[in-house]
């Protein structure tokens, strides 16, 4: 058996967002399984903040080669003919980066309206069609072709989004390769992830499609995904969507014992404030910081994420709500001292607003389940967040009017409701080395079945993937 599998992402270390970890982890514990993996992302990080220390921990038997990109933007074209250096990185190394807390236009701006409108047109039209790694597609299945054939690969495995990793795995399966396709979120369900323009979200629309329908297993980070993905594409496809969360990784847990790592008690925070989640989490911390006994505490509450977009976000809400003094910004920071500061922290927060992204199971969220720590949540009823905090048995739901909600948070900061208790097995699935079990288990199904593409499965699904290239999946392959 051929253990080996071509992992295809433009998210992956240096790069140390959200979006790389579930493919990092995957790729970095692999070869505990006996399994050879091979990466391919892109060749500049244009956007992100990076940490050399995920790259240097990956083991020797990882592979990782880069495929030219090229942002379909001006910075991007004078960068490929020698320019500047204007990544997100290089300009925040040049202390280029700030942020100043937003504020409205002044009046009589209509023209910078309107040219920020064309560039806006432009970008979602044209450069984003059907995302911003289009450029990436040739240069990447032109490397992708070469492992494949130097190493016999016989497993692509894509991660989206973006919707161009679809493109990418449906070309590779059609000469001969078996398709995972693991999609991290419902990117045309939510408004906030596709195309407003008709034509860019059909073809949006027409990839994630051919992933959902013909991909050989298919993968997904929540199981709202999965009842999503079933309404929008049909059941047939999407029955067959294995919902996997993705893991903590442990090496990087602090040992047993560990200094608390800030001398006061705080709730913790991670990722980017989104718009969407308003001021309503930030209204009901204030309220319980005007009980006496609260504010006895010296309870704070840190935000971990990017600086230059969280400072903007919050720091208006956090003078309108008078509680600046009792919230620590904290610029992006690598995961190992994000597992420490959540380590000594009395609970995680989701402030998600309840309204909000129903389907996610954030990746701050299983941090925070797999260290079994509290977590206080402004989360929608139902949810998936909500269906995982409660099977873990470590919710502490902030439901009701700002009063009631507030009265939950002091109670809990005061001890007075007790701590939530831990549902260990449960609370295991989020480790990292159960997320990349589960995968194995999918891989090794898919080598050791031994079908051709075209023959019915165990459940009767014909699968699509050894098959000649014709017109339909020659116009596939040009978007």
């Amino acid at each position: 058996m051929n253990r080996s599998i071509l992992i295809v992402t433009p998210y992956f270390a240096p790069q140390s967002h959200a979006a790389v970890f579930r493919a990092y982890k995957l790729a970095k514990l692999l070869p505990r399984f006996g399994w050879k993996p091979y990466v391919l992302t892109v060749d500049t990080n244009y956007l992100y903040n990076e940490d050399w220390s995920l790259t240097g921990a990956l083991p020797p038997e990882v592979e990782v080669t880069t495929a030219r990109y090229i942002e379909p933007t001006l910075r991007g074209l004078r960068m490929a003919v020698g320019g500047e250096d204007r990544t997100f990185l290089a300009m925040k190394m040049r202390d280029a980066v700030r942020f100043v807390p937003e504020v409205k236009a002044p009046a009589g701006t209509t023209r910078q309206g309107l040219s920020k409108k064309l560039r806006d047109y432009v970008r979602e039209r044209w450069q984003h069609a059907p995302d911003a790694y289009w450029t990436w597609y040739g240069p990447a299945v032109r490397a992708a072709r070469s492992l494949i054939r130097k190493h016999e690969i016989p497993l692509v495995f894509t991660s989206a989004n973006p919707y161009t990793c679809h493109r990418i795995g449906a070309t590779l399966q059609q000469e001969g390769c078996r398709w995972i396709a693991d999609l991290r979120d419902p990117h045309t369900y939510c408004h906030h992830m596709h195309s407003r323009y008709e034509a860019v979200y059909a073809r949006q629309r027409r990839l994630e499609d051919t992933a959902v329908r013909r991909a050989d297993a298919l993968t997904v980070a929540s199981s709202a995904i999965a009842m999503i993905l079933s309404d929008t594409h049909g059941s047939e496809g999407a029955r067959r969507a294995r919902f996997i969360p993705t893991g903590l990784d442990e090496e990087l847990l602090p040992p047993a014992g560990s200094e608390r790592p800030r001398p006061f008690r705080y709730l913790l925070f991670s990722g980017e404030f989104l718009p969407d989640y308003g001021d309503e989490f930030l209204d009901i911390f204030a309220a319980a910081l005007e009980r006496p006994e609260v504010q006895a505490l010296g309870v704070k509450l840190l935000v971990v994420g990017r600086l230059d977009v969280n400072g903007p976000r919050m720091i208006p809400l956090l003078r309108k709500a008078g509680i600046e003094d009792h919230v620590e910004l904290i610029d992006h920071v690598p995961q190992e001292e994000l597992y420490r500061l959540l380590h000594g922290a009395e609970a995680g927060v989701l402030l998600d607003a309840r309204r909000f992204r129903w389907w996610c199971l954030y990746a701050k969220m299983v941090d925070y389940i797999a260290m079994r720590k509290p977590v206080v949540a402004l989360v929608s009823d139902p949810s998936e967040a909500r269906t995982r905090l409660s099977h873990a048995g470590l919710g502490v739901f902030l439901d009701g009017d700002r009063e009631r909600c507030a009265s939950t948070l002091a109670d809990f900061l005061l001890g007075r409701a007790g701590r939530p208790d831990p549902v260990a097995s449960e609370c295991d699935r989020y480790l990292a080395t159960a997320q990349v079990k589960s995968f194995v288990e999918i891989f090794e199904g898919l080598i050791r079945s031994g079908r051709r593409a075209d023959a019915p499965d165990d459940a009767g699904h014909r699968h699509e993937t050894m098959r000649p290239r014709t017109a339909e999946t020659a116009a596939l392959g040009q978007g």
